[in-house]
Parts: structure tokens; sequence; C-alpha cells
């Protein structure tokens, strides 16, 4: 192993662990703390500093490789209590699927400063739906149909691969608008987020250079044990904590490292 990761142990466990407790108390995916995360500790201890570009590639590509693991337990758990709804499934699939590859071959030809300023607008706008966000309004039924489920999965699936997430936060809201309740939307979507992440994965292996491409297998082996580790604590604290004012915190945290990264580019 990497003196320099051997040396930055202690920060990518810490780092796993804050995703784990977040994941499971705030019912968040990972990746919205681990490319930022991921980034300033590459950078720190000089993992790709050659190349900027690099960098936020490596980030965003072990992301989603850390996200699929704990994807898989989380839907594991749902299709074992029987509550996704796979007719969902089979309708987004296509358009993820369709979104992710146009993601993975897009991030490589796009420059690091683009890909820092479309990862805090989309980071910003995620916070603030957090931070604004009310009761579900009236279902609309017609984003059920493939016409309109196809083109908008397809963006999600897009903006999952730039944002390094696996979907939730755009995947969740928009079948708990087409009709199902909250929970199956939950549920379903985690689902989803292994079609995401795995396709990702698979695509950051292929395009990237060495045996596992964009991905940094030493930060992965690190931090996912922390993360599955901490999640059932997360859940845990969600029982006898203010998840609401919780929710609040993290959409600022969130802010203020878009705003870093827009920095950055300035």
């Amino acid at each position: 192993m990497d003196e320099s990761l051997i040396a930055a142990l202690p920060a990518f466990l810490a780092l796993g662990a804050f995703v784990g407790v977040c994941a499971g108390l705030l019912g968040i995916g990972g990746g919205l703390i681990l490319v930022p995360g991921l980034y300033y500790l590459f950078k720190s201890i000089g993992i790709n500093a050659e190349s900027e570009d690099m960098l936020i590639h490596t980030a965003l590509a072990t992301s989603m490789a850390i996200i699929l693991p704990t994807g898989l337990s989380s839907s594991w758990a749902q299709i074992k209590r029987k509550a996704v709804d796979w007719p969902s499934v089979q309708l987004l699939t296509p358009g993820l699927v369709i979104g992710v590859v146009i993601g993975i071959v897009l991030v490589p030809k796009i420059q690091s400063d683009i890909l820092k300023i479309i990862f805090a607008v989309g980071l910003s706008l995620i916070a603030l739906s957090m931070f604004f966000k009310k009761e579900s309004s009236a279902p609309i039924p017609f984003l059920k149909k493939k016409l309109w489920a196809l083109p908008f999965s397809t963006v999600f699936g897009v903006l999952a691969t730039f944002l390094g997430i696996g979907g939730a936060v755009l995947n969740v809201p928009y079948m708990n608008r087409a009709g199902l309740p909250l929970k199956t939307a939950i549920a379903t979507g985690s689902v989803l987020g292994v079609v995401i992440s795995l396709v990702a994965t698979i695509g950051y292996i292929i395009s990237g250079h060495g045996t596992f491409g964009y991905i940094n297998m030493m930060a992965f082996m690190m931090i996912v044990p922390a993360s599955v580790l901490m999640a059932p604590l997360g859940v845990k604290l969600s029982h006898s904590l203010p998840v609401a004012k919780l929710k609040m915190i993290f959409s600022l945290l969130l802010i203020i490292l878009a705003i870093k990264m827009i920095f950055e580019v300035i």
C-alpha cells in the first residue's frame, strides 16, 4: 500500500464513518459527501496530483464504487421486505443506464473546473431542496408513462454520474410525484441506486487506465468497512435526534462545500 495512503488512513476511516452515519441518520446517499471528501483527501496526499482532471475523475469514480456495496446491502433488505415496486424499476432502468453511459463518455472529456462547477451547482440545488422540502403534492400520473419516464430517467442518470451519487435524491421525488408512497419510492430508489452505481463502476473501470480504471481501490477498501459499520448507528440515532434540524445543518454543510469548490475555480 502507498505510504501516503497509510498515513491518511485515519482521515479515510473518519470519512467512511461520517458517510455511514449520515446515510443511516438522514437517509441520503454517500456520494454527496464522498466526492468532495475524496477530492480534498486525494489532493492533500498527492494522489493523481499531476492532473487536476484526473483528481476529480478519480473522486467521482471511487465514490460510485464505494456506493455499490452499501446500496446492495440496503436494496437487498428492501427486497426481503417486499417493499420494492418492480414496475417502477423496469420503467426507469433503461433511461438510467443510457444516462450513466452518456455520463461516463462525457466526464473524461470535461475539464476539472467545469466538473467542479457542475458538482457545486448540483450540490447546492440538492441542499436547497432538502432545506425547503415540503410534503408531496398531488400525484402526477403521466410520469408513469414511458414517454415521460425515459427522458427524465436519462437526465437523472447523466446527473448522477456527474455528481458521483446513487441518484436517490432524483429518483425518489420523481416516483413519489408519480404516485408511489414515499416509503415505497425510497425502497425502489435503493434498487435503482444499485443500477446506477454498478453501471458507472463498470464504465469507470473500462474507460480509465490500469486494472481498476479511475477507481482508487485503496481508498475503497479503507472507506467501505467504516461506512458499513457506522450506518446502523446512524439509523439508531435517527430515532432519538431531531432529524429535521440535522437535515438543515447538513444542507448548509453541502452549500459550504459547493461554495468552496466554486472559489477554487474562480
